[in-house]
């Protein structure tokens, strides 16, 4: 009630609000034609007059002033905010079923909040007297009604209620395997399961399952006392008894924790037996720990392990040869490939059937390099290039040949030849490549299916914790159960939280399966040292092939003129970089996959190259990949120019790429930022290459930096790389000039 000029007026308000537009809103919804002339009617009471003019189109109250003036008094009185306590609300249940009681109110804010409650919960309307108390009875639908909505709403609304936990969880326990069965399983066989459910932490049996679902509600009356169970979970507990557990659960899911039967999540998993102690050996990790002798070097392996990859070689045999996929996981630098080579001869006695090896196309040169110079006496079949074979030829290859090699292209490519073998292990580098498991890549090898699987990835997760599903429904088939169900377990989970408690469960029951070294690991960092070289081998693809038989035909048709052997080491050059030559392959590739793993490990880069057209051309390259800015630092720049690309370079932290021409960058220039320095063309002189080399490898840097030299298979950057490292006098080789390069070019 307002005063204004013409007298008292019934308006409508809220609080937070303009009111002038509230009451203009408020009206027209609620004027009808009997209302809106209602100030012309004559009634009995005050109230029936202002309750008339609220719905009337003025709103004007036609009354006895000093009356107005006391109702609007009282009016705003009870309108206005009290200092009390919202009242308390207690739900009951027990044998006689459902009721709602609070205390009798006593002052004017208590019965104010109590009218106030009953537009939040409308049962409560129903509340009666009962001594001292409010009750009202509730049948099983207002009692479901209220615990899933009532209850919440009204403590949204500031009351506080009480006794409405009955929620009561439905978890099982599981035993695996029978007390004292030592026997190790069969390929078919598989331990016993026995399952037991639990209601509110009660054991239950099939026929009080049913009983509780017979009730035909959540709330079920159970052991002399009401509860409420969710029945589709009910339901699943049920039918897993009933029928057992799905024989195509694997068992070592359960026993490490990650087991469940729907909905129906395991609380405690005990295993007994041979699957207690397989259990026991994959949690100690079972290979002999590092530091021990255990691992004695395949006979026929040249060269020397790590003491972290002899660890890792026995840690793989330990795993494929136990029946279980492992996942090596090492950091990019430290060796994978040569840990998989010494397992790959450590297991030859044991393995009765073929070795197959996956990698991208840009690594297959490399992996060809790495056998040849620790596995010498290993046959390799290479399926890709002028090597490949097909039909009778492809089988006959794979027999006569220790291991086969061949890109995930090709296996797609050329799936019915390899279907057609009966692998006995197979081996995916880079294995983020199969992350996406419904590409053609992850169905080809998971389809070939082999006793003894390997994947190998610096990167095991790229995107989310979902990329190991797929890796993993490769190496262990079922161990992280079906994709939507690990997906709402654990994918949605970590996606909204990344401190989710699952995080901790699937870390648990994924450690024993997956070994990740990390090269900033102190004792890992110890064995590197502060420098380590990596020879990078990549292939021509067929354009550069042509191209360098081309380069030296025409030379040797000059050789008796006396050709200019310094011309064609240049235009070689040119063409093991790929510069000017179009096509898939070869240096470029492989460069743009390393620093893709460079990148993804928060690291940064060198790139030298002692050409500046080719410096400029990687830098097009780069940036069209890469979608972000390279520098290039080379001679023709200005002071002031060179100290910008530097500034790139160095400010910000984003992983970033440095272009140098060897000459201009090859000198006073202190670039810590970078642990990678990446030799894209060799200058062929050690002193030469090592001083650029020291841009990143000097004081201030407190990591191992990882020297990366690209040479070209099969031509002379292969055989000059051999040479220098078989001289020892160096300055006696350097003194040979001409006839040095020309020994290698021609031999």
């Amino acid at each position: 009630m307002v005063r204004e000029d013409d007298g008292w007026h019934a308006r409508w308000r809220a609080i937070g609000f303009d009111n002038y537009w509230v009451d203009e809103y408020v009206r027209s919804s609620v004027m009808t034609t009997l209302t809106e002339d209602a100030e012309d009617q004559r009634h009995e009471t005050l109230h029936d007059a202002w309750l008339m003019a609220l719905k009337s189109a003025t709103g004007l109250v036609r009354w006895d002033e000093s009356e107005c003036a006391a109702f609007a008094a009282d009016l705003e009185t009870w309108s206005s905010r009290l200092d009390c306590e919202k009242l308390v609300f207690t739900f009951h249940s027990d044998e006689s079923g459902f009721s709602l009681t609070t205390a009798m109110p006593h002052t004017r804010g208590e019965f104010k909040s109590l009218g106030e409650a009953t537009y939040v919960v409308g049962v409560l309307r129903g509340l009666k007297r009962d001594g001292e108390i409010l009750r009202v009875q509730l049948a099983r639908g207002e009692a479901e009604d209220f615990l899933h909505r009532g209850a919440r709403e009204l403590r949204l609304a500031g009351y506080e209620v009480v006794g409405v936990d009955l929620a009561a969880e439905v978890s099982a326990d599981l035993e695996i395997g029978a007390e004292g069965d030592s026997a190790a399983p069969t390929r078919k066989g598989k331990p016993p399961i026995k399952l037991t459910v639990r209601v509110a932490g009660e054991a239950v049996s099939i026929q009080e399952i049913k009983f509780l679902l017979d009730q035909g509600s959540s709330l079920v009356f159970f052991r002399e006392h009401w509860i409420e169970v969710d029945r589709n979970i009910l339901k699943q507990a049920l039918r897993a008894l009933e029928r057992g557990v799905d024989k195509k659960v694997n068992p070592i899911s359960f026993a490490l924790g990650l087991g469940h039967i729907g909905f129906l999540e395991l609380q405690n998993v005990k295993a007994h037996g041979w699957i207690r102690g397989l259990v026991n050996e994959l949690r100690q990790n079972a290979a002999p720990s590092e530091g021990s002798a255990a691992f004695v070097a395949p006979k026929g392996f040249k060269g020397e392990l790590r003491e972290y990859q002899a660890h890792g070689a026995l840690w793989l045999d330990w795993m494929t040869s136990h029946g279980f996929g492992a996942l090596l996981a090492d950091d990019m630098g430290l060796g994978k490939t040569v840990q998989t080579i010494a397992w790959a001869m450590r297991t030859r006695k044991a393995r009765k059937g073929p070795l197959l090896i996956v990698a991208p196309l840009t690594l297959l040169a490399n992996w060809r390099h790495e056998f040849n110079e620790f596995a010498p006496e290993f046959k390799v079949y290479s399926h890709h290039g002028g090597e490949r074979r097909l039909a009778s030829g492809f089988r006959i290859a794979v027999s006569e040949a220790d291991v086969t090699l061949t890109s995930y292209t090709l296996l797609v490519r050329d799936y019915s030849l390899f279907s057609e073998i009966e692998w006995e292990s197979m081996v995916l580098d880079e294995a983020q490549v199969i992350k996406n498991p419904e590409t053609q890549i992850s169905n080809a090898v998971k389809a070939l299916a082999p006793s003894r699987r390997i994947a190998l990835t610096g990167t095991p997760i790229e995107n989310t914790i979902g990329d190991l599903w797929s890796i993993e429904e490769y190496l262990n088939p079922g161990f992280l159960g079906e994709r939507k169900e690990f997906e709402r377990r654990f994918v949605r989970p970590l996606a909204d939280n990344p401190e989710s408690a699952v995080r901790e469960r699937l870390k648990h029951a994924l450690e024993p399966f997956v070994l990740r070294r990390l090269k900033s690991d102190s004792k890992i960092a110890a064995e590197l040292g502060e420098k380590r070289e990596i020879r990078e081998y990549c292939a021509l693809s067929s354009a550069q092939r042509l191209e360098y038989e081309r380069a030296l035909a025409d030379f040797r048709a000059t050789l008796s003129d006396r050709g200019d052997i310094f011309a064609l080491l240049t235009e070689l050059k040119l063409i093991c970089d790929g510069f000017g030559i179009s096509g898939d392959g070869g240096k470029l590739d492989r460069l743009t996959d390393l620093l893709t793993q460079i990148f993804e490990s928060g690291e940064s880069a060198l790139v030298f190259t002692q050409f500046a057209k080719v410096g400029e051309w990687l830098k097009r390259e780069l940036e069209s990949r890469f979608k972000c800015e390279i520098p290039f630092l080379h001679g023709a720049l200005s002071a002031v120019q060179r100290e910008r690309e530097i500034e790139k370079f160095n400010s910000g932290r984003a992983p970033k790429a440095f272009i140098l021409s060897l000459k201009a960058g090859g000198f006073g220039l202190n670039l810590t930022k970078a642990t990678h320095v990446i030799h894209f063309d060799r200058w062929w002189n050690p002193a030469v290459e090592n001083q650029a080399t020291d841009r990143a490898h000097r004081i201030g840097q407190t990591k191992t930096v990882f020297v990366h030299l690209f040479i070209t298979e099969g031509t002379l950057e292969e055989r000059i790389d051999r040479m220098l490292v078989r001289k020892e006098g160096l300055k006696e080789l350097l003194k040979d000039g001409e006839e040095f390069f020309r020994n290698a070019v021609l031999t």
